[in-house]
Parts: C-alpha cells; sequence; structure tokens
C-alpha cells in the first residue's frame, strides 16, 4: 500500500481535517474565550497542533494536546471515549467528523463501530461534542454546519458562528464554530451569527421554520410534474434555488429518480382554472423574503461557496412543500386535500 493510500484510510478512518486558518477566530470569539479566564487551551483532538498554535497566538502560555494517532507527538487518549478535566482549561477543538452511512459507505465501519454501538449520535463529531460537554465547562468547537439543524441539545452553547469562507485546504464541508460555557440557557439566549454579523438568537430562527400542513396534492420527483426545482445553489449567483417551469430547466429531467434530492419535478394537483405559473412565481417570492430573514441559516450547507463567496445552500422538499402550499394559499385557490 502506497503512503499516500494510508494516509488517505487513516484520515477517513479518524475522521481527520487539519485547520490550518485562523479567520474562524471572529471578535464575539475571541471575547468569549477572553471571558472564560482560563488560563490553558486544551484541545483533545490535537491533530497536527494547528489549534494549539493558534491559541500560543491569541495570548496563552500554557497549552496541552491530545489524540488518539501515535505518529502526531501528542499524548495518547482516545477522546471519543472520554476526555479529561484540565483544571482551569478551556478546550479548543476540531473534532473528527465521520457519519454513520459514510463510514460504511467508505468501508470503514467496522473501525469506528465501538464509537457509535453505543451512541444516540450519527456522527463522530456530536459524539465529541457530548463528551466534551462531559467534564468541561468551557469550549470552543469547530464543527459542521449541519449541527445547527440537528436534533442535538444545545442549551449550554453561548454562541454559534457560521464561517463561510473554506476552512479546510483537503475538504468543502461547510462549518460552524460553537462556544460552551457552563450555564444552562434557554434557546432565546443562544446567539448566532455568519462570520461576523449577529444575525439573531437560536430561538427567533427556529421559529421561523417551516411547517408543511400537507392539505395540497404534491408529488415530488414525479416525471409528470409541471413544476421544476432546482433545490441547490450553483456557484453562479443568477442561478439560486429557484422554482420554475420545466422547459426552462437545463438538465435532463427524464434521469429524476425516486431519490433525487437537488433536481426534481413536482407534480401538483390543481383545476384547469388554477394557474401554475402563479404558484411558481409566488413559491419564489415567498423563498426569497425566506432567505432574507432567516439569514438562509435553515437551509441546508452545502459543499463550496457561490462565485460571490457566499455559502451554497439546498431546499430540502420538507421546507419545498410548505413554502409551496402556502403559495397555492395566498394565490387565493383554498386547500385541496389528496
Amino acid at each position: 500500500m502506497s503512503e499516500n493510500i494510508k494516509n488517505s484510510t487513516k484520515k477517513t478512518t479518524l475522521g481527520q481535517f487539519f485547520t490550518k486558518n485562523h479567520f474562524w477566530l471572529k471578535k464575539h470569539i475571541l471575547d468569549f474565550i477572553e471571558n472564560s479566564n482560563k488560563t490553558i487551551a486544551f484541545d483533545p483532538f490535537a491533530g497536527k497542533g494547528d489549534l494549539l498554535l493558534a491559541a500560543k497566538q491569541i495570548g496563552f502560555k500554557k497549552v496541552l494536546g491530545f489524540d488518539i494517532d501515535k505518529t502526531l507527538n501528542y499524548k495518547i487518549n482516545d477522546s471519543l471515549i472520554k476526555i479529561q478535566k484540565i483544571k482551569d482549561s478551556i478546550i479548543i477543538t476540531n473534532p473528527p467528523y465521520l457519519a454513520k452511512y459514510s463510514a460504511s459507505r467508505k468501508g470503514v465501519y467496522d473501525s469506528v463501530l465501538q464509537y457509535f454501538e453505543n451512541s444516540k449520535y450519527d456522527d463522530l463529531y456530536q459524539i465529541a461534542i457530548e463528551k466534551c460537554l462531559e467534564n468541561n465547562e468551557y469550549g470552543v468547537m469547530i464543527v459542521p454546519e449541519t449541527f445547527i439543524n440537528s436534533s442535538f441539545p444545545k442549551n449550554r452553547l453561548k454562541s454559534i458562528t457560521i464561517i463561510e469562507d473554506l476552512m479546510f485546504d483537503d475538504t468543502e464541508t461547510p462549518i460552524c464554530v460553537i462556544c460552551f460555557d457552563n450555564i444552562v440557557k434557554d434557546y432565546g439566549n443562544i446567539e448566532i451569527y455568519k462570520n461576523d454579523i449577529y444575525i439573531g438568537n437560536l430561538k427567533e430562527i427556529e421559529d421561523m421554520k417551516k411547517i408543511p400542513s400537507k392539505n395540497l396534492g404534491l408529488k415530488f420527483n414525479s416525471l409528470n410534474g409541471q413544476i421544476a426545482l432546482r433545490a441547490v445553489d450553483t456557484t453562479n449567483i443568477n442561478r439560486p434555488i429557484q422554482f420554475m417551469n420545466p422547459n426552462e430547466m437545463d438538465y435532463d429531467l427524464t434521469t429524476i429518480k425516486v431519490s433525487s434530492r437537488l433536481i426534481t419535478l413536482i407534480e401538483i394537483n390543481l383545476t384547469e382554472k388554477e394557474s401554475v405559473q402563479e404558484i411558481i412565481d409566488k413559491s419564489n417570492f415567498i423563498l426569497s423574503k425566506f432567505r432574507i430573514k432567516t439569514s438562509d441559516v435553515l437551509l441546508s450547507p452545502f459543499k463550496g461557496n457561490k462565485k460571490n463567496g457566499e455559502r451554497r445552500r439546498r431546499l430540502d422538499y420538507t421546507t419545498a412543500r410548505a413554502i409551496l402550499e402556502e403559495a397555492y394559499q395566498e394565490s387565493g385557490f383554498g386547500s385541496k386535500l389528496f
């Protein structure tokens, strides 16, 4: 086995992505670290030590790292099983990312089975967050942005910060930075930032979720659909997520499958008097308002950025259904059961 293949396999199994850039240390994150009054920066998933180097650069005189990888010159510890309590320390870490389904698909599930079999979580980074919270009062963690819309309990968080600049040299995984302290709080007291800008609290954002009532006959991924949906932003800012007529879609719609999630045709149960075009137009208007109001936080992050540096997003079909229902109601067509 070549050295490159060995390194690739190890990175996959350990969920390793090394953090070389420090632009994620926004002012409010630095303020949180300073206000913790901790004197030791502690990284239980130290990797190559990039975050410990960042900790030194922002003023920590003492840093401490652990890792499971014996080649990285840190104290050996499997922090997905247990993390020590280090007196007077704040965790600053980038834990491993590896979803259970990805581990199976990549053929490394047996290597990480021990972590998943006794956990209710389905990604290593969530297990890592749980372990960090168990014995530590303060922490700053770089995790996948999908965490925001996950069911993981967030009541010890101080803030969540979406970082749109690409973080790693070897992956385009969208990330966010979470800061936690020792105070249990309601979601109205958890701050949400996009880069340097405060956009609201977690409760405000979650209250804006669109929930479908399923009172309108809709079928996604139907080759008979009258409405096409590009459910993901392209890198071109002029070709975002959009509802449209099927003949406007620059994609071979005959290839749509029941599992398609990025391009779809939606069959809608309408009478002859009801206008598909009106529903398309209103759906796009509702979607645009929703994206502005929520700062895109409720749309799933998608790998890579648009050419203007903003994160690409994906519209899930549950939210798409709710938008179509709302557009139907606003068009004055009323309710329509299956």
